[in-house]
């Protein structure tokens, strides 16, 4: 599943949402407080809550998600302000370091109660729900995809679009 844009009028502009972005949002591999997004949100103080009211496919009211590009530009701007003035703010969020276990079934009883095994010790683990480190954060790329992002309000706005909506498919 992927986020996706889009503009209240009609444009010409490249809008992909950009991948690592719509992974980070995704909050994969992270649980709610554990989450990589919610943990960057506490670390800079920031509520990032924005990127997560999206037209989820089949919902009726799809018309409730559409957001002021204005609003939706400042919360970037101000993300990009708070990591400028915390550039190592990334060395604070948590990861699971150990390797989940592989997930499958086996017909023998005994490798069946190993896998069980093994998972329960995975799940004792003091960071379990925490996501593991894809290096996003810490190459720089999240910063990069926010500015990718901000070019694409920017065209938005050029060719006249006011408002914004996020979409969850």
């Amino acid at each position: 599943m992927d986020y996706y844009i889009e503009a209240n009028g009609k444009t010409n502009c490249k809008d992909d949402f950009p991948s690592g972005l719509s992974f980070f949002f995704e909050q994969v591999g992270g649980f709610e407080e554990k989450s990589m997004v919610m943990q960057v949100e506490k670390i800079l103080k920031i509520n990032l809550s924005i990127f997560q009211d999206y037209d989820f496919e089949g919902e009726e009211n799809s018309s409730k998600h559409w957001k002021n590009i204005k609003t939706f530009e400042k919360t970037i701007d101000d993300l990009l302000l708070k990591i400028k003035a915390n550039p190592d703010y990334y060395k604070k969020v948590k990861y699971n370091s150990a390797n989940p276990p592989s997930y499958g079934y086996s017909t023998d009883k005994k490798e069946m109660e190993r896998m069980k095994k093994q998972q329960r010790e995975y799940e004792k683990s003091p960071l379990f729900g925490y996501p593991a480190d894809n290096g996003y954060l810490s190459s720089k790329k999240f910063v990069e995809e926010l500015n990718q992002l901000k070019s694409i309000l920017n065209c938005y706005k050029k060719h006249g679009a006011t408002k914004i909506k996020l979409s969850y498919y």
